[in-house]
């Protein structure tokens, strides 16, 4: 197992949000309790996916455990569920008493039901939230004291906001974009998973792995963790403690193998039976390549037998497959050095 071969009580890279880790985005961090605190109504978290936006929230609510918080992963997108949602609020009523809330009085409720107290609705995935509920949490928030709301998604929310409900947009006085880590900050993600878990410092990763790991994530949390999960999962199948950077490329070999090759595996059967005969007997020529790989009935002549293994051929070379060389007046076509190298590693 991998907690063991580490000497970790569990795998600290399975994906899992742990606001107690978020990293970086001190400032944003200070002007979002700050504003919150102040009763700011509206909050505006922008990022692309795997920036961190959920365990932003998540890290947010921490700072507001005397408040009333009520998160949601998703918007609902039928207005009237809004009245569900804040039932953790109202309290649920007496058996057979009927409390007649309708969107329309349910700010009235929520202000008697608060007082002085205060709540706090952070609503995750808001891109895909529909005008007319985004619009009712609008007028529910304004007409509530003591309310406040966090919406998050993509940057394209932005843009919807803009063009279908700038009322609301008008009314935010937080705004928080995520974008990545710095490499610094993802050598402290990484750290601080691990020691959270029993390890010790970044270990079983060298820096120079972890330098990499930033290369190919650009500082992306989500990205950060899948990474290093397949790394230690793969060092435990080989049975290696140590995550250097020679293991690493090896595996991004192996791993570039096995997609190519299932890339392959995939192809029209005419593509796959001319890379076999590429394969076999060396460079060719189209015209050879047409005679020897069979089929050539299916076309009204030679001529459109040769045009049609120049289209086949063009789209292996786009996929990397082919290569060709000039030889006099043609052009002779050969098995990429790319598939060569997936062969002898398969």
């Amino acid at each position: 197992m991998v907690s063991s071969q580490f000497g970790w009580k569990k795998n600290p890279f399975s994906f899992r949000l742990m606001s107690d880790f978020f990293i970086g985005y001190n400032k944003e961090k200070m002007e979002v309790y700050q504003g919150l605190n102040n009763g700011d109504k509206f909050a505006l978290l922008l990022g692309p996916t795997g920036s961190g936006k959920t365990t932003f929230m998540m890290y947010i609510q921490r700072a507001f455990r005397n408040y009333k918080l009520l998160f949601l992963p998703k918007p609902p997108k039928n207005p009237s569920d809004w009245i569900e949602i804040f039932n953790p609020v109202l309290g649920r009523p007496f058996p057979f008493f009927k409390r007649n809330i309708s969107l329309y009085n349910l700010h009235e409720r929520l202000n008697k039901k608060l007082g002085s107290k205060r709540c706090l609705v952070f609503v995750d995935e808001c891109h895909e939230a529909s005008v007319e509920s985004l619009e009712w949490i609008r007028s529910i928030a304004d007409q509530t004291e003591n309310l406040s709301v966090m919406i998050a998604g993509l940057p394209v929310l932005e843009k919807n906001l803009k063009d279908s409900l700038e009322t609301l947009l008008k009314r935010v006085t937080i705004n928080v974009r995520l974008t990545n880590l710095t490499k610094s900050e993802t050598r402290e993600l990484i750290k601080k998973r691990i020691e959270s878990h029993g390890g010790t410092d970044i270990y079983p990763f060298t820096n120079e792995v972890v330098d990499e790991i930033y290369e190919k994530t650009a500082g992306f949390p989500r990205e950060i963790l899948r990474i290093c999960d397949d790394l230690v999962k793969k060092a435990v199948e080989k049975n290696m403690t140590t995550i250097d950077i020679n293991f690493m490329k090896e595996m991004d070999t192996e791993t570039t193998a096995r997609v190519a090759i299932e890339t392959v595996d995939r192809l029209p059967e005419r593509q796959k039976t001319i890379l076999k005969l590429l394969s076999s007997r060396g460079a060719m020529t189209p015209n050879e390549i047409a005679d020897s790989a069979g089929g050539m009935q299916e076309y009204k002549d030679k001529g459109n037998a040769i045009r049609a293994m120049n289209n086949i051929l063009k789209r292996l070379m786009d996929d990397g497959f082919v290569e060709r060389d000039r030889q006099g007046k043609v052009y002779v076509y050969k098995v990429s050095g790319k598939l060569k190298t997936i062969l002898v590693t398969a």
